[in-house]
């Protein structure tokens, strides 16, 4: 029996991030949606914060995708996610910073304009320059390769590929064609970021819950 339970949705791209490093470290776990939905009763008893992931260890629900991850470290340090180098390890974590910070946050008010007949153009037009600016703020710190620092995977890779995916998919529904084109390191990070399996099959999940959330009547 697996010691964790994830409570998780594919589309999320927090929730992929520790799927992938439980994945990862062959950490055996069940995983589930939560019950009833993100603001059900039944799910606001298990976390307050009503936000995936939470990660149930025996009687603890444990939210927020950065916590779980560095429990998880901690807690099965091998195989090793962060860099051995003090220096590297801080730009692992600083990517894995502005990407939540000032990619994804940038893009909420994005989905909530999704639809043409209610949206705030206003409103879309500084979410979009907020995002242009957080992309400036990563581009110096992540490698144009397969792997965001050093030569192989991290926590950095599982926290910013997922978000990524995301500003490349949703920015030009609103007319930011290119999100990455005057980025080269960001932009080559993420042409070749899915060479690596693990994150190809967090993306893909990712994919195919978009897909799933699309085929639902409206």
């Amino acid at each position: 029996m697996a010691d964790y339970h994830l409570y998780s949705a594919d589309i999320s791209p927090f929730a992929q991030r520790v799927v992938m490093q439980l994945e990862f470290k062959q950490i055996p776990f069940t995983e589930s949606v939560p019950p009833g939905g993100l603001k059900s009763e039944a799910f606001a008893a298990i976390s307050r914060i009503g936000k995936i992931p939470v990660l149930q260890v025996g009687s603890v629900h444990l939210p927020e995708s950065e916590v779980i991850s560095e429990f998880l470290e901690q807690t099965h340090p091998d195989p090793s996610l962060l860099p051995d180098d003090p220096m590297e390890r801080a730009n692992c974590r600083l990517i894995a910073r502005i990407a939540d910070l000032y990619i994804m946050e940038a893009m909420v008010p994005l989905f909530a304009n999704l639809s043409r007949a209610t949206r705030n153009q206003e409103h879309v037009d500084r979410a979009l320059s907020v995002l242009d600016r957080g992309l400036g703020y990563l581009e110096p710190w992540i490698n144009p390769a397969v792997h965001a620092v050093g030569g192989r995977l991290t926590l950095a890779d599982l926290a910013v590929a997922p978000i990524l995916r995301y500003a490349a998919e949703y920015p030009p529904i609103f007319g930011m064609t290119t999100p990455f084109g005057e980025r080269p390191n960001v932009s080559s990070y993420y042409d070749r970021c899915r060479e690596h399996a693990l994150i190809d099959s967090g993306l893909s999940r990712i994919e195919a819950g978009w897909q799933a959330l699309r085929r639902k009547p409206q």
